[in-house]
């Protein structure tokens, strides 16, 4: 049986089990039923890293593309 859509396209922390979809051991259906759709779910931590990532990896330093989504939330993460 094949995925729905490139699993490889998920965070790290995400997971597929019995065709549902988890996000850091959260329960996207679960959140979606919960909240309703459509429901952006952003797994902090991964954020951070991916950050460091990329700090690290250009030294003369990254920028966050604001236009992808900014919110007082992600700015202040990305500026962290």
């Amino acid at each position: 049986m094949t995925a729905p859509f490139d699993l490889s396209l998920l965070p790290r922390a995400a997971s597929v089990h019995d065709g549902r979809v988890a996000l850091a051991g959260l329960d996207l259906p679960e959140l979606a039923d919960r909240f309703g759709t459509p429901l952006y779910v952003y797994d902090e931590a991964e954020l951070r890293r991916r950050c460091r990532e990329y700090f690290s990896g250009f030294r003369a330093g990254a920028a966050y593309a604001s236009k992808a989504f900014l919110c007082t939330a992600m700015a202040r993460l990305g500026a962290e």
